[in-house]
């Protein structure tokens, strides 16, 4: 079963359109499989840890420079 059309916007077709016999040659669309593993809350989780940690480095940089000039 090959589906037609992209995403659905608003209140559309409550059945996606879909054609039954796929032409010659067809293939599905891959996803890559970290995308199948990593879901909205998890991405969030990792941009927070990921900005927690770029600005702990931050301070800890300058903390270095004062301390350098002393």
């Amino acid at each position: 079963m090959v589906w037609i059309g992209g995403p659905r916007r608003g209140a559309g077709r409550t059945k996606p359109l879909v054609l039954h016999d796929p032409p010659p040659g067809y293939r599905p669309p891959r996803t890559p499989s970290w995308y199948l593993l990593v879901n909205e809350s998890h991405a969030r989780v990792i941009v927070r840890a990921a900005a927690a940690i770029l600005v702990l480095a931050a301070a800890a940089v300058v903390a270095l420079m004062i301390a350098g000039y002393h």
